[in-house]
């Protein structure tokens, strides 16, 4: 009927279609062989891949990178390209977590803007995928770009001394936006930050727009909807600690291992669903 929306347009299904590591990277050529190598170098050469930097200078890394990228391509490309590798091979190395954000949680998160307080910024796994809820938010990969939704967040945070805890030098995240199934890759905003930089330890309770409110639309009609804007890097991080934070405060928040449907999409604007086992990340009644 005219004026009806699809579960894809209205952005209220909270299934899991495809994540963008299965699209550029669910293969055995990086899952079994790719990746492997990269993980014995660093292992054989004592690298600390979470820094991205020394990351990119291994050799398996490199040559990877080489094979990815188009001839002729420049310093930028092998940045992009090489940012996106990293998050992509320690969300394969710390076993492909997927983590679904339930739509009232994030929208409680930013409305009510709680105040976080002392709080050492810790996340439910040193890397993984934090999906959004679909159209929720919307970001640009540059100032002259058309906005599009964000799909989620990679993340690597990994413990100096052991992975799984602190103490935290660094906090990677990439933003990944305009996954559809018409296209055939999506964008991405790279975000990296020494954490000595957090105020108070995380990002919670920061003003991170210059000139307007934290999370406000950026898109013409999209008040109408209650969407988001991610315009600044601070407003990314601010998310990405809020939502860290109600794990980290409410542990029952994360539901059990859920295995996705094995139903194809019902429309050919649809992506699959995902093949990878998900956690949701609910809200929490009572005392949580």
């Amino acid at each position: 009927m005219a004026g009806m929306m699809s579960e894809w347009e209205s952005g209220a299904s909270t299934a899991p279609w495809l994540t963008p590591y299965e699209l550029a990277f669910g293969h055995p050529y990086f899952e079994e062989e790719r990746f492997p190598a990269i993980l014995e170098e660093a292992e054989a050469r004592g690298v600390a891949t979470w820094s991205p930097e020394r990351f990119l200078l291994l050799g398996t890394v490199g040559a990877l990178l080489r094979e990815l990228l188009p001839e002729g391509a420049g310093g930028e490309e092998f940045e992009r390209y090489g940012r996106l590798l990293h998050q992509a091979y320690h969300f394969w190395a710390f076993g492909r977590r997927l983590y679904v954000v339930d739509e009232g949680v994030a929208r409680g998160l930013v409305e009510a803007t709680p105040t976080v307080g002392s709080w050492e910024l810790t996340s439910p796994h040193p890397a993984g995928y934090l999906r959004l809820p679909r159209h929720l938010f919307w970001s640009r990969v540059d100032e002259g770009a058309a906005p599009e939704p964000v799909d989620g967040i990679f993340w690597t945070l990994v413990g100096e001394e052991d992975p799984m805890r602190p103490p935290y030098r660094r906090l990677d995240a990439m933003l990944v936006l305009g996954m559809r199934a018409d296209r055939p890759g999506f964008g991405t905003i790279p975000i990296g930050t020494e954490l000595v930089a957090a105020p108070l330890g995380h990002w919670a309770d920061a003003d991170a727009r210059p000139e307007g409110r934290d999370f406000e639309n950026i898109l013409p009609g999209g008040e109408l909807h209650r969407w988001y804007g991610l315009v600044t890097e601070g407003e990314a991080l601010r998310l990405i600690s809020l939502l860290f934070w109600h794990v980290a405060v409410f542990p029952g928040s994360i539901g059990g291992e859920e295995v996705p449907s094995a139903a194809g999409p019902t429309s050919p604007r649809e992506l699959p669903p995902t093949a990878l086992s998900f956690r949701r990340i609910r809200e929490v009644g009572g005392d949580g």
